[in-house]
């Protein structure tokens, strides 16, 4: 445990790349923003997408983590499994942070009528009829999802090397390709477009298993991966 909590602890040092960078991102799109709604705005609400700059950061770190904290923590004769852990539960700690941070200012927003110019950046339409507990699930849960999805990326790439990324990464454009050519050929683009909205809530329980999917793939990459 001692070994997990100094992993922790590692990843805290770096506040610049957890907290500053995402969050210095999403306070800029909110400044920009709010400018262009007071200017220029007639009383229309504004509606911007910027919120998902810190879900789409979240991934990228995952990305990033293994490459700049790994061999350093194998070099302190961290063992790969206390390594796994204690950056596992410093994601889980980070993102519970934002998960409340981005429901306590979606909950301001709300309050405030889009800060009195009608912006809306922190609320995501579609979860609001969702109480503030289910909000704050869906935050931490997506923000988990998205580090883990770049994190089993990254593990990838250190157990194997370049060549898996671009094995990966063509096998993903032929899915897609082939996929796409499917829903065009057969007319199933506006069905499945009704089925999501009718079943998102449904997806995102999904996030759950694939939040552990993604877990035991890295874990089983870094057991065997070079330093």
């Amino acid at each position: 445990m001692n070994r997990v909590n100094q992993v922790v602890k590692m990843h805290l040092r770096n506040k610049f790349t957890w907290f500053l960078v995402p969050w210095a991102i999403l306070g800029a799109n909110f400044l920009i923003n709010a400018v262009i709604a007071l200017s220029f705005n007639d009383g229309e609400t504004v509606n911007t997408g910027a919120v998902a700059s810190v879900f789409v950061y979240a991934f990228i770190a995952g990305t990033l983590t293994i490459k700049e904290t790994f061999p350093f923590a194998i070099g302190l004769s961290i063992r790969r499994k206390d390594y796994f852990f204690g950056t596992a539960l410093t994601v889980l700690l980070v993102n519970s942070i934002s998960g409340i941070a981005l429901t306590i200012l979606s909950a301001i927003e709300q309050a405030t009528d889009g800060w009195n110019v009608n912006l809306h950046l922190f609320k995501i339409g579609f979860l609001s009829d969702l109480p503030y507990i289910g909000i704050l699930g869906f935050n931490i849960l997506v923000l988990v999802h998205c580090f883990f999805l770049g994190f089993a990326i990254s593990s990838l790439h250190r157990r194997f090397g370049s060549i898996s990324m671009y094995i990966f990464f063509t096998a993903m454009l032929l899915i897609g390709t082939i996929g796409s050519y499917t829903m065009t050929h057969f007319d199933l683009w506006s069905d499945f477009g009704h089925w999501v909205a009718d079943n998102y809530m449904d997806l995102f329980w999904y996030m759950i298993p694939l939040v552990v999917i993604y877990s035991l793939i890295s874990y089983g990459l870094l057991r065997k991966a070079a330093v």
